[in-house]
């Protein structure tokens, strides 16, 4: 679609939409994404997809640039090969689990894909095995050491099933995995226990 020349109103609008429909994707994943939730949440005439966009894939294109513009803000905390190993996977850490939390339409999807979430799934599970992945485990045999790559591919996927299984549990089960775990004020200590090395 060319580029309408809109005015500063219309450029608002086009941005809240954007937003909105990044907010209900998070939130509700692709099946809450209608047009007609779209535009009441942004307080737009239900033409204004067209109008602002083209159609309704074209705003989705938009909103999931968002969406992945998050998850690469949090991949960039291994990228500061200033520091440490360890340190980068830390950050990485710290952040990811706020990332996931505020996402849970994205991490219900990785549990359980469906049709209409297939989309999603694919842009994040390809994200994170070419940018992240390999940025991850080179940190992991960094920070404990290790030479075998089945150790690295073993030791990654442990501390990322630690980070995503409370999660998954919370979201899937409606429930809290572990009030600690919730907790703010806890996620220090939990990055510190999944980081420890035991001798």
């Amino acid at each position: 679609m060319t580029e309408k020349t809109l005015t500063q109103k219309g450029s608002r609008i086009r941005r809240r939409m954007i937003d909105t429909t990044a907010r209900i994707l998070r939130e509700q994943g692709f099946r809450g994404a209608t047009v007609r939730r779209i535009a009441g949440e942004a307080h737009v005439n239900i033409s204004s997809v067209r109008y602002y966009f083209g159609s309704k894939e074209q705003l989705i294109a938009l909103a999931m640039d968002t969406l992945m513009g998050d998850v690469e803000s949090v991949v960039s905390c291994l990228d500061d090969t200033r520091l440490p190993a360890e340190e980068r996977l830390r950050r990485y850490m710290r952040a990811y689990i706020p990332l996931a939390r505020k996402h849970p339409a994205l991490f219900k999807t990785l549990s359980c894909p469906s049709a209409p979430a297939h989309d999603t799934y694919f842009l994040y599970l390809t994200f994170l095995y070419e940018q992240c992945w390999p940025k991850f485990t080179a940190a992991v045999a960094e920070t404990y050491g290790l030479t075998d790559r089945e150790d690295v591919e073993l030791k990654s996927l442990q501390l990322i099933s630690a980070l995503e299984f409370p999660i998954l549990l919370e979201l899937n089960k409606g429930g809290l995995a572990s009030p600690a775990y919730a907790d703010p004020n806890n996620l220090d200590r939990y990055v510190d226990l999944l980081l420890k090395k035991h001798a």
